[in-house]
């Protein structure tokens, strides 16, 4: 089975893209936070940070519609540190696709790897190093974790071991 993103097809019509964050636009937004195992709630990261250029571009230009995308692209719900981004679902929330993965952008060299915990149940997805460097060792890489349940997932990226990108997600 072919793994989804959050936005389909990125690179080959990133009409998607578009129509996507359109309706995320539209649509209720606001998620209630859920208890967890360690009596805490489940607050998934909504953050809208302002990504460099260059991350907008890489996705706008993807696009059959690239002026629309990249206006679009600005206002998602990027989160990012100074090795890498990456575009979270509008509310934090991943439903009904357990695969679905979160690409990051790498604004410098080096191979991504990333693990999750569940915040409220015992699901772990292991440290795994996203795919082959097919797309090089700057820029975008492929892949993201799929999730072994529903749950609150707390998810880290690192870039060669270092600079951490922890993120929280509801996945339902």
């Amino acid at each position: 089975m072919k793994p989804r993103w959050p936005y389909p097809r990125a690179l080959q019509g990133g009409a998607a893209i578009v129509a996507g964050l359109s309706f995320l636009a539209c649509a209720d937004t606001s998620v209630p936070p859920v208890a967890t195992a360690h009596g805490g709630e489940c607050h998934p990261t909504s953050a809208h940070m302002t990504p460099p250029a260059e991350a907008i571009e890489f996705f706008a230009n993807g696009s059959s519609r690239p002026d629309a995308a990249r206006e679009s692209l600005k206002t998602a719900n990027w989160y990012g540190n100074e090795a890498m981004w990456v575009i979270l679902p509008e509310n934090g929330e991943i439903v009904g696709r357990l695969d679905d993965k979160i690409p990051p952008y790498r604004l410098k060299r080096g191979r991504i790897q990333y693990e999750a915990h569940q915040l409220d149940g015992r699901g772990v997805v292991r440290l795994q190093a996203i795919g082959v460097d097919a797309y090089g060792d700057v820029g975008f890489a492929a892949g993201g974790p799929a999730f072994p349940t529903v749950g609150c997932w707390e998810v880290t990226y690192t870039l060669d071991g270092r600079d951490p990108l922890s993120f929280v997600l509801r996945v339902r």
